[in-house]
């Protein structure tokens, strides 16, 4: 079942899918399906652009100076009313405006950015890269005497000064410890023209600040409005999913597998050892699927009867996680892979492995080592084929031929372009959710008879005046 309920900006759907029947181990391992359907309450479409800081650095070589000109003309000259904004180029050094720390979108504002911004430098001319590091330090300062609701940050890098420091392996290095210290103070977005850039720290970057890292033509102008139309579709910056276990449940994982494959981290709560808060960010009318994974301890619990191991809760919405262990014997091995539940569960795992493997056949390919690229692209290919995500053989298909999909056998050519390897790397981070028939999909949008409030499909309430709907 689901349930409906209200967070300033979004009405939050939430439904909780786990097999009812399971084995009764010291250390029983329980998967459930959670699904958040978020959709737009409240007056407004989009974030207002009074509501909006923007930093846009450009961090390109010489021989893409004059397209990142036209582009960025473009870009200054599209930015709506009110929108705050800052343009960095060269080696951080401030390109626009010319006075001041930010300039303010509006009719005369951007007939004078979109002249200005010709004045912008190429990274690494006479100088040593500024590194990445630079870009987000600088982005920081100026977001600290901007304190708007939505604060972001746009990179538009070329590889062109990545410097020693940008190492994102490294806990202990720069990039990483700027990193630390840019969460939560803004999101950002990396965009990649051409193909001469490293991968690693452009995704480091998305994920920590909690945004997406795409490869793009010199003309990067369609991907920032891209990047800004999504922007302003945000109307929540961050939405906690909070899990509250019983004592006997001694590891929780959540880890999102659609839009986005990724493994959240939780934060304790405080005075309350069993509750945990899983932070999510830049949520927009949309849905989300996780995979929720408990490890407890069956052996004190009794048999054949409902048993509550956990609580989700994500703004205001609240379900449980409710399971019956069987006794042994019985038809407990196979239950939890039957049903629609079991099935979901399934396919989420599966999907999780699949993404990880060609992840890693594509790092392997960027290394030269080609066996190992084999054999994890060969293994996404078999998973592929097992859960029909065609996307995944076409992603394949780039970098090797294959050979027999449902075997999982592939052949990497003599030559792989490079180019192709890395843009790769970027686009399987980019979506491809995977789909669930277990649960159903969902309808229409219904509004209160009464008071025209939007409500979701599964709401039985309005979420406003209270009337049944």
């Amino acid at each position: 079942m689901g349930r409906t309920a209200a967070t300033p900006g979004l009405g939050i759907g939430l439904t909780v899918q786990v097999a009812k029947k399971q084995r009764p181990d010291q250390d029983a391992r329980i998967d459930a399906h959670v699904r958040v359907r978020a959709f737009a309450a409240g007056p407004r479409d989009r974030v207002p652009a009074v509501d909006i800081a923007l930093v846009v650095a450009v961090d390109v070589t010489a021989e893409r100076r004059d397209a990142a000109v036209a582009a960025l003309a473009g870009t200054v000259g599209a930015l709506p009313d009110g929108l705050s904004y800052t343009v960095l180029g060269g080696g951080g050094e401030q390109c626009y405006p010319l006075r001041g720390r930010w300039a303010l979108a509006g009719p005369d504002d951007r007939r004078q950015a979109a002249f200005s911004v010709g004045r912008i430098a190429a990274s690494a001319e006479g100088r040593a890269p500024a590194g990445y590091t630079t870009w987000l330090a600088a982005a920081r300062e100026l977001f600290a005497e901007r304190a708007l609701p939505v604060r972001h940050l746009i990179l538009v890098t070329d590889g062109g000064s990545r410097g020693d420091g940008d190492d994102a392996a490294r806990p202990d290095s720069a990039l990483s410890l700027e990193l630390a210290r840019s969460e939560g103070t803004f999101t950002a977005d990396v965009i990649a023209p051409g193909a001469g850039w490293d991968p690693v720290p452009l995704l480091a970057v998305a994920k920590r600040l909690h945004g997406t890292a795409v490869s793009s033509p010199d003309d990067f102008a369609p991907a920032m409005a891209t990047a800004l139309a999504r922007l302003r579709r945000v109307r929540s910056p961050e939405l906690p999913i909070e899990v509250t276990v019983r004592p006997a449940v001694r590891e929780v994982t959540l880890t999102e597998t659609a839009p986005h494959q990724q493994r959240l981290e939780p934060d304790r709560v405080q005075d309350d050892p069993h509750r945990l808060e899983f932070r999510t960010h830049q949520w927009q009318p949309e849905s989300r699927d996780y995979l929720l994974t408990l490890r407890a301890d069956a052996s004190n619990d009794p048999l054949g009867v409902p048993l509550q191991l956990a609580e989700v809760a994500v703004g205001g919405a609240v379900e449980p996680v409710v399971v019956r262990w069987l006794p042994s014997g019985t038809a407990a091995d196979t239950a939890r892979i039957s049903g629609a539940a079991g099935r979901d569960i399934h396919t989420m795992n599966v999907s999780t492995q699949m993404r990880t493997a060609l992840n890693h056949g594509y790092t392997a390919l960027d290394l030269d080592r080609r066996e190992r690229a084999e054999a994890q692209l060969g293994l996404a290919v078999r998973l592929a084929t097992e859960i029909a995500a065609d996307w995944v053989l076409d992603e394949v298909r780039k970098v090797a031929r294959i050979v027999d999909g449902p075997q999982g056998r592939v052949s990497v050519g003599p030559a792989v372009d490079p180019g192709t390897v890395r843009q790769g790397l970027l686009n399987i981070t980019s979506g491809h959710p995977v789909e669930l028939p277990g649960l159903p999909v969902s309808g229409p949008e219904i509004r209160c008879p009464d008071c025209d409030h939007p409500a979701g499909p599964a709401a039985g309430f309005c979420i406003d005046c209270g009337r049944r709907l």
